[in-house]
């Protein structure tokens, strides 16, 4: 008995009450928990474009979309556009482009990988057709219209969470006015779509937000149809559902530690823009699935503080924590 004894002494130890030895422990479960991608492949069509344009070959695919299609609106404009208003809508569409690529997109893709592929397609395609419809205009010519709705309801959120834009960090009530200021100046002669774009976004985020939604059991099944399957198996920046709920797992994990040790900085961003939540689950078994109601993410996370810097918090939006 005294050899086995020894054998399993070892993996007694306990580790000292230290902030930085919890913090490095902290650290290894990060990296030995979360699942991380490796490039074994030579980069694909797609990610070549991806890097050449924002420098990242990672952007979950339906950013990616988007951003091309914003790309291929603005070619559009310069090839198919003549008369007077031809180097009006060649410079705004540009300049819509730019602030999908260096605003937009570096939230965007923090939603779509804390929300699926497929919920972030499928709320890109209802949004974009409920701004066609209501401008009367077709849907690439609204991309950009969605691009500013998506922008305002992240920054309506997070008022007073503090954000990293470009080289400054601001509030969310400051990228408001940035964003609507930036769109007026830039498309002078589409002010009734950007007032219609703004009332829909404030409408969206006191109405529509657990309306315009879509189950994780629907999510499921959307996944294992073929296109959408073969999307998945040949897309490595396809995220999947499993991908969500394991990430949101570890990251409640991390926060019971970050917690442990009064980390203030656990949560920076009210994950109630896009809820995650099961349909049909019945009430003795929401136990077994944490956090997957909508109404329960927004009633047991705290608010955000006023002054945490997105970008070194362990939030689920945070991309250059999240693995």
């Amino acid at each position: 008995m005294q050899p086995q004894q020894q054998i399993f002494q070892p993996r007694a130890q306990v580790l000292p009450q230290n902030q930085n030895v919890l913090n490095n422990g902290n650290n290894f479960i990060q990296n030995n928990i979360l699942p991380q991608i490796i490039q074994t492949e030579s980069p694909n069509r797609c990610e070549k474009m991806s890097k050449f344009f924002t420098g990242n070959t990672n952007i979950p695919i339906v950013v990616f979309i988007i951003l091309m299609s914003s790309f291929f609106y603005h070619i559009c404009c310069v090839l198919f556009n003549y008369g007077f208003l031809s180097t009006y809508l060649i410079i705004s569409s540009l300049l819509d482009f730019l602030f999908a690529l260096f605003i937009w997109s570096k939230m965007a893709m923090k939603l779509e990988e804390n929300s699926s592929t497929v919920k972030y397609a499928y709320l890109y395609f209802i949004n974009l057709i409920i701004l066609s419809f209501a401008t009367f205009t077709f849907p690439l010519k609204r991309v950009w219209n969605f691009v500013l709705f998506e922008t305002l309801l992240i920054a309506i959120n997070n008022k007073y969470t503090k954000m990293k834009i470009l080289c400054f960090k601001m509030s969310g009530n400051n990228l408001i006015i940035l964003t609507i200021v930036y769109h007026i100046i830039c498309n002078p002669f589409h002010f009734f779509s950007i007032l219609i774009t703004i009332g829909y976004a404030y409408i969206y985020k006191k109405f529509l937000v657990d309306k315009i939604n879509i189950s994780n059991e629907k999510i499921k099944y959307y996944e294992n149809i073929v296109i959408v399957n073969c999307l998945k198996s040949k897309f490595k920046t396809f995220i999947t559902l499993e991908d969500v709920l394991i990430k949101e797992s570890n990251r409640q994990r991390n926060q019971n530690i970050n917690n442990n040790i009064n980390n203030n900085n656990s949560n920076i961003i009210q994950n109630n823009m896009y809820p995650n939540y099961y349909s049909q689950i019945q009430q003795n078994n929401q136990n077994q699935i944490p956090n997957q109601q909508g109404v329960a993410l927004r009633q047991n996370l705290p608010n955000a503080p006023k002054d945490t810097d997105m970008n070194i918090s362990s939030s689920r939006y945070d991309l250059a924590n999240s693995n």
